[in-house]
C-alpha cells in the first residue's frame, strides 16, 4: 500500500462507523504465550495448506482463510487504492492476508471439520492469553493482550492474526471500499449481539498501535472481514 494512501486512511478513521480513533497505548506489552500444539491442515477442495495452533481445547487457524467462493458478493481479495480505482483485478494481497468474507461467505467457505468461532470461543482464547474475566465480558476496547494475538513484521506470535483491513458497503467521499490494511484487523464470530435488536454479529478488531482487543458488532451484510476457523480438540 502506498504511504500517501495510508496517511489519507488514518486521517479518515474518525469518520468510519466500525473504527475508533487511534491512540498511543501506554500499557506494557506482555510476553508471548506459545501454543501448546501446532500443525498443518490441507483443504481438499483447493489444496491450500494452513498452519494451526492450539490454545486450551481449540485449534485455531494461524493464517487468514483463502478459499475462493467465486462469488464477489460474499468474498473478495483486498485491493489497494490504485487497483480499486483503476478497476484492476489483483491477487497481490491474497497469499498474506487471505480473502475478505461477509458472514454468509464465511459460513459457506468453512472446510469440513472446522467452524467459525463463536464469541465464547474468542472469549476463551482471550482468557487463555491472559485477559481478566472482568475485561472479557466488556464491549469495545478492553484488556492488554493484543500483541499475544496479532503479528506485525517485527513482533510476531503463534496465533498470527494479521491487520488485513476490511471492505465496506459504506462508500462515500470518493473513497475506496477497501480500507485500513496494515492498520486494523477484523475477524468474524458466528454469534449474535444479544444486547441489540436486529441482526448484528460480534467480531474482533485489532489496531497496530493498541494492546487492547476490541469486541463490537456489525450488520453482517455491510462489511467483509477476515476469517479464522477453529475446531474442537478431540
Amino acid at each position: 500500500m502506498k504511504i500517501s494512501f495510508k496517511i489519507i486512511a488514518l486521517a479518515c478513521v474518525a469518520l468510519l462507523p466500525i473504527l475508533t480513533s487511534c491512540h498511543d497505548d501506554d500499557e506494557k506489552v506482555l510476553d508471548k504465550i506459545p501454543a501448546v500444539a501446532s500443525g498443518t491442515f490441507v483443504d481438499e477442495r483447493d489444496g491450500q495448506e494452513y498452519h494451526w495452533v492450539r490454545y486450551a481445547n481449540l485449534d485455531w487457524m494461524a493464517e487468514n482463510f483463502r478459499y475462493n467462493l467465486n462469488d464477489e458478493v460474499h468474498c473478495l481479495i483486498y485491493l489497494d487504492a490504485d487497483e480499486y480505482f483503476n478497476n484492476t483485478a489483483s491477487t497481490r494481497n491474497l497469499a498474506k492476508y487471505g480473502r475478505l468474507y461477509d458472514l454468509k461467505g464465511a459460513t459457506d467457505a468453512c472446510p469440513e471439520g472446522w467452524r467459525l468461532p463463536t464469541d465464547e470461543d474468542w472469549q476463551q482464547l482471550e482468557r487463555t492469553l491472559g485477559m481478566s474475566e472482568s475485561d472479557v465480558e466488556k464491549m469495545n476496547w478492553r484488556g492488554n493482550i493484543a500483541h499475544r494475538m496479532f503479528s506485525v513484521e517485527d513482533d510476531r506470535c503463534d496465533l498470527n492474526l494479521l491487520l488485513g483491513g476490511y471492505w465496506t458497503t459504506n462508500i462515500n467521499m470518493g473513497r475506496s471500499a477497501h480500507r485500513m490494511m496494515g492498520f486494523f484487523g477484523y475477524y468474524w464470530s458466528s454469534s449474535l449481539d444479544k444486547s441489540k435488536e436486529g441482526q448484528f454479529y460480534l467480531y474482533r478488531k485489532f489496531a497496530y498501535n493498541r494492546n487492547e482487543v476490541c469486541r463490537q458488532s456489525i450488520d453482517p451484510e455491510a462489511v467483509k472481514l477476515n476469517v479464522r476457523y477453529v475446531r474442537d480438540v478431540k
